[in-house]
This record gives structure tokens, sequence and C-alpha cells, in this order.
């Protein structure tokens, strides 16, 4: 009998393939067949149903990887209901709505009996497995960091029209602060482009420029003629930018981003990127008039970004690192929490 092994991603309409094994090639025996299945986007409820519809063959799986977060509690409720045996690994926790936090203590813990059953949970930053153990109470010795990485697309066939003026671009639908964005602007000779899922709930000023549901392509075009890509979160209790600000790398533009630690992990303060409190439109104004007097200092970051994120941020990296988190588990349930070179380099510990 061959050993199935099963990816959930979410994607715009259902599909199922026999998938390439990739990070998990070391599980490719001849004798295993790999499956991705998309499920359809939707509310949480839907997501479920279709995990639910999935469970007979879920449960006889050797490995189960979930890469979302409503999918990730959908699978550990299921199998925690039905004492599946199947192995459970997460890729990725990001929460782009409300986490799933009963009001009630006893209804949390039953939710959180979903996430117990998570086996191995792999964060794209070292403070999310910190946030996620606070929230869900997923033991700590379960999590695994990888920065989250990838090879930048062309941006051929971009239709995006780039402000005449010198211009910051705010790119990103979670948790994103627009309206400090915007009071930064104020006085600037400069403009703005937000590209969201949604317009702001304000009317933005006349030099910010709000896009939605644009091309990937128009997005790497818009960070790649910005002054600088500029990402400002609400708050700091979720990861949130992680794709934004290694796309703005890989482009070669410096940023200004908001000083939370789930952001840390991807850039070296003052090299890459100048930081700027939560919700301080005058820190943020000040940022961007320092690199719009300075464009040689805004090349010379985007340059150290670019050359950062090939060392660091591209698909094989991210693939190496996350072979070896999940050999090592599947082996002997040991792995390195932390990239060991990375943190050399970093000078950072090896423990989350």
């Amino acid at each position: 009998m061959p050993r199935h092994v099963y990816t959930l991603l979410v994607g715009s309409e259902r599909r199922e393939r026999i998938s390439e094994p990739g990070s998990l090639a070391f599980l490719d025996d001849g004798d295993t067949v790999f499956h991705t299945i998309t499920l359809k986007a939707g509310g949480g409820f839907g997501r479920l149903r279709q995990v639910i519809g999935l469970l007979p063959r879920l449960r006889r799986a050797a490995l189960v990887v979930t890469t979302e977060y409503i999918v990730a509690w959908s699978v550990g409720l299921m199998f925690w209901l039905t004492r599946a045996p199947a192995r459970h690994v997460v890729v990725g926790l990001n929460i782009s709505g409300r986490p799933i936090q009963p009001r009630r203590r006893w209804m949390r813990r039953l939710a959180n009996l979903a996430f117990r059953r998570v086996d191995l949970a792999i964060v794209a930053s070292r403070p999310e497995a910190r946030i996620f153990h606070a929230l869900h109470d997923i033991p700590m010795r379960r999590f695994a960091f990888a920065l989250w990485s990838f090879d930048l697309p062309s941006a051929e066939g971009s239709a995006f029209a780039r402000p005449a003026r010198p211009y910051f671009c705010l790119i990103g639908r979670n948790n994103r602060d627009h309206a400090t964005f915007c009071k930064a602007l104020e006085g600037l000779e400069a403009d703005g482009v937000i590209v969201a899922s949604a317009p702001p709930a304000f009317d933005p000023p006349p030099n910010v420029r709000v896009l939605t549901n644009i091309s990937f392509a128009d997005c790497i075009d818009c960070i790649r003629g910005s002054v600088a890509n500029v990402i400002l979160v609400n708050d700091a209790n979720r990861g949130a930018g992680h794709i934004t600000i290694v796309t703005a790398m890989h482009c070669g533009r410096p940023q200004i981003i908001s000083d939370v630690d789930t952001a840390s992990d991807y850039f070296i303060e003052g090299e890459h990127v100048l930081t700027v409190p939560l919700a301080d439109p005058a820190a943020c104004r000040a940022a961007m008039a320092g690199l719009l007097a300075d464009p040689a200092r805004a090349d010379r970051m985007g340059a150290a970004s670019e050359a950062y994120a090939l060392r660091w941020l591209t698909h094989d990296r991210r693939l190496q690192r996350l072979e070896e988190i999940q050999r090592a588990w599947w082996t002997d349930g040991r792995f390195d929490p932390i990239d060991p070179d990375w943190a050399a380099e970093r000078d950072a510990p090896r423990q989350l």
C-alpha cells in the first residue's frame, strides 16, 4: 500500500493534483504519493466543511501539512475529535482576520485542543512562536523558525503608472495602518500609493492614490519606482508584511517599517530599513524626508537589501531550511529551531 502525504493550501478555487515532494523529498521512497489540495477561500466555516469532507482521506495519511491558520485549526480539531493517527505540520500560521479566541475561558481551552494537535509549527518570525504559544498553548518545543522567502518573478506586463513626483508605497492587506501613512505624507513634496484589498475607511488626501487588488507584477513595478517601500502596522500582536518586506528587498529598495519584533528578523536596522514607532506620523514623515533629501543613501540601502535577499531570502534557501527542519523532526523529533548559519551571521540566539 502506498503512503500518502497531503498539503492543504487556500486559493480562489478548489483544485487537487499529484505534486512533487518539494521540502518533503526525504519522504520520497518510491512508494509515497504527494497530494496538493487547494481549498476554496471563504469564511472559516467554509474551510472547516471542506476539511471535514477530506477527513476520511486525511486520517489515513502519514502526514498532513497545512499552510493557513483556519485550515490548521480545522485539521487539528478533526484529528483531535477522531483520534487520527496522522501527523500534522503547519508551515505558516499568519492570521489575516481575528484569532480563534472565544470569550469564555472553557471555550478557549476547548478551541486550543485543536492547536495542541499540531505536531510541528514552522513560523515566519521568532516572536510568532511566542505569540502562538500564548494564544493557543502550542508547546514551544514544537516551533521552528524559517524566513519567508521566494525568488522575485518578472514584472513584465505591468500596467502600473508611476506618479510623476517621487513617491512612497504601502502595499498589503493584513494589519496595515493607512491613516498614519497618509498623515506622514502631509507637507512633503511627494506622493503616496496605497495598494490594498479594499479602500481605507476614510478619504485619503489628494497626494495619495489608492489601488485595490492589482497584479503582483504591478506591485513589483510600484515598489521598484518608489523612494521607499513603507510597512506600517496597527499592532505587534501578529506577523504581517513578510511577503512585502522580502519583495522590496529583492527589488533593491529601502524601507520604512513599524518597529515591531515580528518584522525585525528580515532586515538589519539602519542598513536596509528605517524603523518608526507604531502610530507615529511625525517619525514616519521624518524618515520619508530623510530619504527624499538623500537619494544616494536610499540607493545604498536598497543595494544592501538586495544583496541580503539573495543570500538569505531565496526559494532555494527556504526549501533547504524547511527540509532540514522537517527531516530532523520526522527522523528523531529533534531539530534546530533557528537556522544556525543565519543566527551566526546575525549574532542571534539559537533558541526561540
